[in-house]
């Protein structure tokens, strides 16, 4: 039994819903990974540059095997950092209100 798992990517178009998105799919296993958290410009669309400044670091990769259920992941990424902001302008009015 393997520990690892070493995928073969290969350019994928998620056309789901009306929404298209390349991104990368394991040949064998046929997971799509999420464009975002593995950078797929660079890791198989062949781009020589992809996002900068990510706060995803290697290890956070998120892979689905339907495509549903990646642009959902992906919605989430879009809510993410309103919802932290947010919740630090709540702090800062419990705060207010306390003094």
């Amino acid at each position: 039994m393997a520990l690892t798992w070493e995928p073969r990517w290969e350019p994928y178009l998620v056309n789901y819903a009306g929404i298209r998105i390349w991104t990368c799919r394991d040949k064998i296993t046929g997971m799509i990974a999420c464009p975002i958290c593995i950078n797929a410009a660079v890791e198989c669309l062949n781009r020589e540059k992809g996002l900068t400044g990510s706060r995803y670091s290697e290890g956070e990769n998120t892979y689905f095997f339907s495509e549903r259920d990646l642009i959902l992941h992906i919605r989430a990424h879009y809510r993410r950092p309103w919802k932290r902001a947010r919740a630090k302008v709540r702090l800062l009015g419990e705060e207010e209100s306390g003094e």
